[in-house]
């Protein structure tokens, strides 16, 4: 049950930090308006899960909030939790630039808070509660972005142009992680792209001691538009997938 717990738990970062693979540059600002997305966790069939990701967006300013939990049969024995929430602002072209992320965190290994704070994209207050034994130098990690600010990012719909083919890095306080995409391929009037998600520096996740593993993005067409509708990698449990609702 503990490998089934890794399984589904690897996941949460790609759904949380995949919103990046159109984040940079991309997309004017929307105002005033508000987005919730749900997905729900697969092992082989089997729900373990869920994730719902719900956003404001006013002007140029942002507020984004993630929740991860156990559910299903999985859910009973192999209890996890992500609360989430990341507030910033969207600058010329599009480009998120986060200034406070707040998370809260459950694993049968510990209970973690943690706290950052941005200044011209640049973290400049680390706060991870308790401690990691060791973290990279958030000086270093200016231009990344937190997951819940990702996550934001996937509530818009994307032109099929502008979407994979990139590589993006991700800072939570803890780890940087390198989301890399190839190029979008059509596929039964499906849009695939398929990747790596890579941990670059910092402690490997509890639940995830991998360096690096392969996933693949499905998008559908939604008026013209591309979106995420699922996220799939495989285990040794069978395909692991995050399937959107609605």
């Amino acid at each position: 049950m503990r490998a089934i717990r890794r399984s589904v738990l690897a996941l949460c970062l790609p759904v949380l930090a995949l919103a990046l693979v159109a984040a940079p540059g991309h997309g004017p600002a929307l105002s005033a308006q508000n987005d919730e997305v749900t997905y729900d966790f697969y092992i082989s069939g089997i729900r373990a899960g869920q994730l719902t990701v719900s956003s404001q967006t006013n002007g140029t300013r942002y507020a984004a909030a993630g929740q991860v939990s156990s559910g299903g049969i999985i859910g009973a024995f192999a209890r996890f939790a992500f609360d989430g929430r990341s507030e910033g602002a969207i600058a010329d072209g599009g480009t998120v630039v986060p200034s406070r992320f707040v998370a809260e965190s459950t694993s049968p290994r510990a209970k973690r808070r943690t706290e950052i704070e941005w200044r011209d994209g640049v973290p400049v207050r680390v706060n991870v509660d308790p401690p990691r034994d060791t973290s990279p130098d958030p000086a270093r990690q200016g231009g990344t972005l937190d997951p819940v600010s990702a996550s934001y990012v996937l509530l818009r719909d994307r032109p099929a142009a502008e979407i994979c083919a990139t590589q993006i890095d991700i800072f939570d306080g803890s780890r940087v992680t390198r989301i890399s995409l190839g190029k979008a391929r059509s596929d039964a009037g499906s849009m695939i792209c398929r990747g790596q998600i890579a941990r670059i520096e910092g402690e490997a996740q509890s639940f995830n001691g991998a360096r690096a593993y392969p996933f693949q993005l499905v998008y559908r067409d939604a008026g013209g538009m591309a979106r995420l509708q699922r996220v799939e990698a495989p285990t040794s449990f069978g395909r692991a997938v995050l399937e959107r609702r609605g």
